[in-house]
């Protein structure tokens, strides 16, 4: 192995990210707790994240203030834990609170993200467009990493949802996607339990794969979230 393949393996394995390494799909399903859906509770979504091949297994922790979550719902500003399979916190995500409309650019949409928990690896940012929703991914220095680019119909009714994913140069490198799985499910199932997901390179580095993954929770709040 080569002095700089050594230097990148240590530096994911310091990150705790590895595991992220050989994957290049992420299945993630959301639960929300039915009684949060039933009383004043805030809300909070719980994510389970896992690789194809279930090599890979995070769980998704939101935490958020009750009166902000239940007024605010998929705009409201949270903290997310990411945890291995072992319990050791490998990402945070801080989401202050916005108020984002397509009409004009009130307040864009920002998340940081963090590993470990206290170095930050980049930011996911919201471009103002009137149609088409569009989001830039970026590195720690602010260098443009990828951006994502929506469907200008995101309400995703008897039909699958894409958002792309593409490097600045315009090469596209993967996708975030929620497939239309019927009408019974919306109504009865979505509320409490729905699945996305997300596909992406393989050579992609960890921290940039971390930082698809917080793109796509954001891109759940802000479209599939109930």
């Amino acid at each position: 192995m080569s002095t700089e393949a050594m230097e990148l393996t240590e530096a994911a394995s310091d990150s705790g990210l590895q595991d992220l390494a050989s994957v290049e799909r992420l299945m993630i399903t959301k639960k929300v707790a039915m009684k949060q859906l039933l009383s004043l509770q805030s809300q909070r979504s719980r994510y389970i994240i896992r690789a194809a091949d279930n090599a890979l297994a995070y769980s998704v922790l939101e935490e958020n203030t009750w009166w902000l979550g239940f007024l605010c719902y998929g705009l409201r500003p949270c903290q997310l834990k990411i945890f291995n399979k072992v319990g050791d916190e490998i990402i945070r995500i801080l989401r202050p609170f916005a108020f984002t409309t397509r009409v004009t650019p009130c307040q864009l949409q920002r998340m940081e993200v963090y590993s470990p928990p206290d170095t930050l690896i980049g930011t996911v940012e919201q471009i103002w467009t009137p149609m088409k929703p569009c989001y830039s991914i970026k590195g720690p220095d602010g260098e443009d990493l990828f951006s994502v680019q929506g469907p200008a119909n995101t309400l995703g009714i008897y039909r699958d949802l894409h958002f792309e994913i593409v490097r600045p140069a315009g090469d596209r490198v993967g996708s975030t996607w929620k497939r239309w799985r019927g009408l019974a499910h919306a109504l009865f199932r979505s509320p409490t339990l729905d699945k996305f997901g997300l596909a992406f390179q393989r050579d992609l580095s960890v921290e940039e794969k971390a930082l698809l993954l917080a793109s796509s929770l954001l891109i759940d709040y802000m479209y599939f979230d109930t």
